[in-house]
């Protein structure tokens, strides 16, 4: 049974929309929600299958100039922990 993999980090808040339509256009990978845009505070609600391809697209966006950090991982077999 997969695992629900939480993927928090943090942006500037001017890089919001474009993180949010970046991981969204990687159908499959997670569920993008902003925890508060202000702070650019963001999770992606992935699987144990899928959560490394959304670490690799974070990186990327890093390597390419992005502001990203604060990236950590929770793993849960029940989320309605969270």
């Amino acid at each position: 049974m997969p695992h629900t993999v939480r993927v928090k980090f943090n942006i500037r808040k001017q890089d919001v929309l474009l993180v949010n339509s970046i991981i969204d256009s990687h159908e499959g990978i997670g569920l993008v929600r902003t925890v508060d845009a202000k702070q650019g505070a963001m999770v992606v609600y992935s699987t144990d299958d899928q959560y490394e391809v959304v670490l690799k697209v974070l990186e990327d966006l890093k390597k390419n100039g992005m502001v990203i950090e604060n990236i950590h991982t929770e793993v849960s077999e029940n989320i309605d922990e969270w």
